[in-house]
């Protein structure tokens, strides 16, 4: 429980520290000055695709790190590893026109092929789908980066890029009491429609076979919830994690 625990410590930094970065690079014209705060009520509606432009507070979900599966000394059979996906921010308010909006995504996408050496097959299509149903979220074009691919772009990210730390599960001994262990999947795609109030950030992870299957619940441990907040002209104004999520227990 200890390294489990130690791990998402290290995932909530380098989250905020991504973050912190992704709001610099996202910033167009200085925050208006501050006004009174809402209650819960008032701050928080249900975005639709009418209301995207006009909600205030999203709150989200965070996937919670699985807990390990160990032998009877200690020594892990699955647990996880930190990755990197390659996103990209869109400023804020959401006013470019379909043509900015494509000239600015594959700007950086051509200037992250460069850095890592791979080449992008993304469609106009998918880019505005995303932009105009979930422009306030991060645009992945990029999962589960090599060492080599994170070390050549993680110092020279272009202004509205990051790269987003996940969870990935591994298996130290490989295929070796596979049947028993088992494997994980996820529950669903990256979701590309209007964005949902306790969405989760990325898509979960769930037992499919074996040990991961049969203590899938113990596993999987307890979302945290992350928040972001709008002012009355549609600009991003703040975005915290509110509660840590809680790793799944180790069996």
């Amino acid at each position: 429980m200890t390294f489990t625990r130690n791990v998402v410590g290290l995932w909530i930094v380098l989250w905020l520290f991504a973050l912190s970065s992704a709001a610099q690079a996202q910033t167009l014209a200085p925050a208006p000055e501050a006004t009174p705060s809402a209650s819960p009520e008032e701050e928080t509606i249900i975005p639709t695709f009418e209301t995207q432009k006009l909600a205030r507070t999203y709150i989200l979900d965070v996937p919670a790190p699985r807990g390990q599966i160990t032998d009877r000394n200690g020594a892990p059979l699955a647990q996880n590893r930190l990755s990197y996906n390659l996103v990209i921010n869109f400023p804020t308010p959401l006013d470019f026109s379909d043509v900015q909006a494509l000239s600015y995504t594959r700007e950086k996408i051509d200037a992250a092929a460069k850095s890592i050496g791979r080449r992008f097959r993304i469609s106009d299509e998918t880019i505005l789908r995303h932009y105009r149903n979930r422009g306030i979220m991060p645009f992945e074009i990029a999962q589960n980066l090599s060492q080599q691919e994170y070390e050549n772009i993680k110092g020279a990210l272009p202004a509205g890029m990051m790269v987003r730390p996940i969870y990935v599960r591994i298996y130290p001994n490989g295929k070796i009491a596979g049947q028993i262990v088992g494997y994980t999947g996820k529950t669903g795609r990256n979701p590309d429609g209007v964005v949902d109030n306790h969405e989760t950030l990325w898509p979960e992870t769930e037992g499919r076979e074996g040990l991961e299957q049969t203590f899938n619940e113990m596993l999987t441990g307890k979302h945290g919830e992350y928040k972001l907040t709008f002012d009355k002209d549609d600009r991003k104004t703040s975005e915290k994690l509110i509660t840590p999520p809680e790793p799944g227990y180790n069996v």
